[in-house]
């Protein structure tokens, strides 16, 4: 096997390494620079710049540092690696090839390791094309590809019959240029002349359309002349026909005229008459007007000896009211209260603030209008406050945040409301005996204070 590392013979590497160089497109080429820190320096060394108008000046300087290591592998395959992929067809080839489960059993069977590359010759004849030798000659001096010395003679040995066919194929090529160039002139031409002939089948075409349309457009105007013919005679006769009814109209109007005069002049008389009847019921309800204001002025002096007589029964009525804080103040509390012997604080308390004369604990004051129902609703709102408390205990009870002394609470207000309840009875008990037992219903009834039993 011949590697590339070997040197080949006949070969000239700075051609093939410069030609490598020149066929690497200009965005490859200027990548390759760029990556290479010792060689972008030397690029850009005088403040020159990596530009498409400097290729040729970069192309010398990327050979010049080759020939300097001497086409080293360090230097050639790097450049090889961004040239390779230009040739897709080859490379595509190549690569689906080596990396086939056909050549791994190759591979096996020839003993080659995975850094191995080989070329049978079947498969060597089968890729090898010689309009592609020029790229094949690339491939003998840098591809780590190992050739078989008959495949590296017959890659030389055929530059020349390559460069014949070149000629042969340059020229053909420029045959086949001359024959396209005539086939586009008469293509030119002949879709010159299609287009002309479109443009005037076109014309026709137009032509024949507006011929088309102005017929149509005559058709509709003959059209619509009938029917403005037809359409005028017969307004014509609606015209007659519409005079003759004016006619008849007018006349019935003129009679209908007539009688709504003779009509109105009846209606203006029996208005007239209405008028004068009107004007007399006017004179009666003026009289009878006066007599309602006369009537009224009675009314209001009976209002006011009224008005007079309700104040001085109001002014009684509450001389009545006052006749149980009179009666109540004839009776000798202070020995009563002695005789009850109240033992209850509660009640005792209760019944000092209702009686006003009588001082047990402190001196009550108040009349019994404010103080009767005061002590009463006392009594009441501890049995509400109680019952409300017993209703809403699971809020409370949170609420207050000790169950215990919450519950003890209410254990105490049932000793006070059972207290408030005795208290109640009590009061009504004594109250009604004091009212309808002890006086008379006649005495109750009467503005004065009767005498104490």
């Amino acid at each position: 096997m011949l590697g590339n590392n070997e040197k080949i013979q006949g070969v000239n590497i700075p051609d093939l390494f410069a030609q490598m160089v020149g066929e690497l497109p200009w965005r490859t080429l200027s990548r390759y620079v760029n990556d290479n820190a010792q060689l972008l320096k030397i690029c850009t060394l005088g403040g020159h710049r990596i530009d498409p108008n400097q290729r040729a000046r970069i192309e010398k300087l990327v050979l010049n540092e080759a020939k300097k290591n001497d086409f080293a592998e360090t230097v050639t395959q790097p450049l090889f690696g961004v040239w390779y992929p230009v040739h897709e067809q080859l490379h595509q080839q190549l690569e689906d090839y080596f990396h086939s489960d056909e050549y791994k059993t190759y591979r096996s069977e020839h003993k080659l390791t995975e850094e191995d590359y080989v070329l049978s010759d079947e498969k060597f004849d089968a890729f090898y094309d010689l309009k592609e030798n020029k790229a094949w000659r690339l491939l003998l001096a840098f591809a780590p590809l190992k050739f078989t010395a008959e495949q590296a003679e017959k890659i030389l040995n055929s530059q020349e019959g390559a460069a014949e066919l070149q000629e042969k194929l340059t020229a053909l090529e420029e045959q086949l240029a001359a024959a396209t160039k005539k086939a586009a002139d008469a293509v030119t031409e002949v879709e010159r002349a299609r287009a002309q002939a479109q443009a005037s089948a076109s014309e026709v075409q137009e032509l024949k359309k507006q011929q088309r349309n102005l017929k149509g457009e005559l058709d509709a105007a003959n059209q619509k002349f009938a029917s403005a013919s037809a359409e005028t005679k017969r307004l014509a006769a609606k015209l007659a026909e519409v005079n003759e009814a004016a006619k008849k109209r007018e006349q019935e109007i003129s009679e209908n005229s007539d009688r709504a005069v003779v009509r109105l002049q009846a209606d203006l008389e029996r208005i007239k008459t209405e008028l004068n009847n009107w004007q007399n019921k006017y004179q009666e309800q003026l009289l009878a007007n006066r007599q309602i204001v006369s009537d009224a002025k009675q009314v209001d002096s009976k209002a006011e000896i009224a008005n007079a007589d309700k104040q001085k029964a109001i002014d009684e009525l509450r001389g009545y009211q006052k006749f149980v804080d009179l009666l109540l103040d004839r009776i000798d509390w202070r020995s009563l209260g002695s005789q009850l012997k109240l033992t209850n604080p509660t009640m005792k308390l209760g019944f000092g603030r209702i009686i006003k004369k009588i001082n047990y604990d402190r001196d009550a004051t108040g009349t019994l209008e404010e103080t009767l129902p005061k002590f009463w609703g006392d009594f009441t709102a501890r049995e509400t406050e109680l019952i409300n408390k017993i209703a809403n205990s699971s809020t409370l009870e949170v609420r207050q945040g000790d169950m215990e002394g919450f519950w003890n609470e209410v254990k105490d207000s049932f000793e006070s409301v059972q207290g408030s309840l005795e208290a109640r009875l009590f009061m009504l008990a004594f109250i009604r005996e004091l009212l309808f037992s002890i006086y008379t219903p006649e005495q109750l009834q009467t503005p004065t204070i009767p005498k104490a039993k």
